[in-house]
């Protein structure tokens, strides 16, 4: 995260003008533009912990369907502000700050009260092992798909696609289906459907890609 956050810094934000704002979107200003990242990534962050420390925290299923469609969300607008690269970037970035936050603000500090407690012979609040589980699964999931933000600007043919954040939601829901597949085995429950799932899900995002990409102008 912390080579990431440099590397955001010194190429997409010194570089503004050239690797960040896209005039033909939104004509902003450098100072502008590095705002609105910092307050995607900000706000990010922000709503994902208030949806966790809220009851959907505590229904899984529901939560990644929230939490899927707020990301989605994000791409949508991110792809209508920034340049291609610099709005998935950001979206990686907002999804990588979560899984950071996640084990410094949350796992790692309530792992270190359950062991002060023991070591202290007093009673461990069973609520702290809970959250952390659920921020590590939360992270498990979001894996894949941050993975292939990281990498988008090597794939233009999502991220320059007049669908892109289509795309990208498309290629997010298959990289969840196949984690999905592997916790699952690892679980010791092979479901090789579900690994076929997520293929299908990455199959048909390229047929949509090739389908509606506009056409060379004559």
């Amino acid at each position: 995260w912390l080579s990431g956050s440099a590397l955001l810094v010194l190429i997409y934000y010194l570089g503004a003008p050239t690797y960040l704002i896209d005039a033909s979107k939104a004509d902003l200003a450098p100072w502008q533009a590095i705002g609105i990242g910092l307050g995607f990534l900000t706000g990010g962050w922000i709503l994902y912990d208030a949806l966790c420390r809220s009851p959907l925290g505590q229904r899984l299923k529901l939560f990644g369907v929230v939490w899927f469609l707020i990301l989605t969300g994000a791409a949508l607008a991110l792809s209508h502000i920034f340049s291609n690269r610099g709005a998935f970037i950001h979206l990686g970035a907002i999804i990588g700050t979560v899984m950071v936050a996640n084990v410094f603000l949350v796992i790692i500090p309530n792992q270190r009260k359950i062991v002060a407690a023991m070591l202290a012979g007093q009673p461990v609040d069973p609520a702290l092992g809970k959250r952390g589980k659920m921020r590590s699964v939360h992270n498990n999931y979001m894996t894949l798909p941050v993975l292939f933000l990281m990498v988008s600007n090597h794939y233009p043919m999502v991220i320059d696609h007049p669908l892109n954040w289509l795309l990208v939601a498309g290629i997010g829901l298959s990289g969840v289906t196949i984690r999905h597949f592997f916790n699952r085995r690892n679980a010791g429950s092979s479901e090789p459907m579900i690994l076929v799932g997520g293929a299908l899900i990455f199959l048909l995002v390229m047929l949509l890609a090739l389908a509606t990409r506009p056409k060379p102008a004559e």
